[in-house]
């Protein structure tokens, strides 16, 4: 038989083991959030989209100007528009279609337009998918800032930057770029985002907050 005293501090220790052992379970590891990663040439993929001709631009195959559109390596990069970089169709609008290999959670758009008034993108349309092909939101009619402020090629151009305000897993964006005098000329696009968690987030509904300069 085990002495009254032996037996309480016994009967403490296990209690208060128990009691350790109930609170470390109950700690829960803060998530950690994704890293923020740029989708370019390296971990996307472009195609023209639908009732696309099979060469549609000016002055470069089509193969050469998707990789063109989509080179750029990051958001805060620079390019001078030339010949060899830019982006160029005339007539109907250019529809293509980026898979982004993975589910995102989509942060920010950024386009690298054409310098001047007559050759640039006036208008861009998105629609966003999930992995199963299931429109997820839609933004239109965003009017895009021409790409540099000289209206020169001897100045590089630069990103305008949409944040996009909405959290939900996307995998396919569709996009259409038009200009309003039937010419569509641009250097870059791309996106900002973040790899979706296993299930997602609560669907925020699309959006867009006001352009970054």
């Amino acid at each position: 038989m085990i002495p009254t005293v032996r037996r309480r501090d016994f009967l403490l220790g296990f209690l208060m083991f128990r009691t350790a052992a109930l609170i470390a379970g109950l700690v829960v590891t803060p998530a950690v959030a994704a890293e923020e990663v740029y989708l370019w040439a390296e971990n996307m993929e472009i195609s023209l989209g639908p009732g696309m001709a099979e060469e549609p631009f000016r002055n470069r195959t089509s193969a050469e100007s998707l990789r063109n559109a989509i080179d750029l390596p990051a958001a805060d990069a620079a390019e001078y528009h030339n010949q060899q970089t830019h982006v160029w169709v005339r007539g109907d609008p250019v529809r293509l279609e980026f898979d982004l290999l993975d589910a995102y959670d989509l942060i920010a758009l950024h386009f690298w337009n054409y310098h001047s008034e007559g050759y640039d993108v006036d208008r861009i349309d998105l629609i966003f998918r999930d992995v199963d092909g299931n429109i997820v939101g839609d933004l239109t009619g965003l009017e895009p800032r021409l790409g540099n402020t000289r209206g020169s090629d001897s100045v590089p151009v630069t990103a305008e930057t949409y944040p996009l305000a909405f959290n939900t897993q996307v995998r396919y964006v569709s996009a259409e770029l038009s200009g309003s005098n039937g010419q569509t000329d641009w250097n870059n696009i791309g996106f900002t985002a973040r790899l979706s968690a296993f299930g997602g987030g609560e669907d925020e509904g699309p959006g867009l907050m006001s352009p970054i300069q």
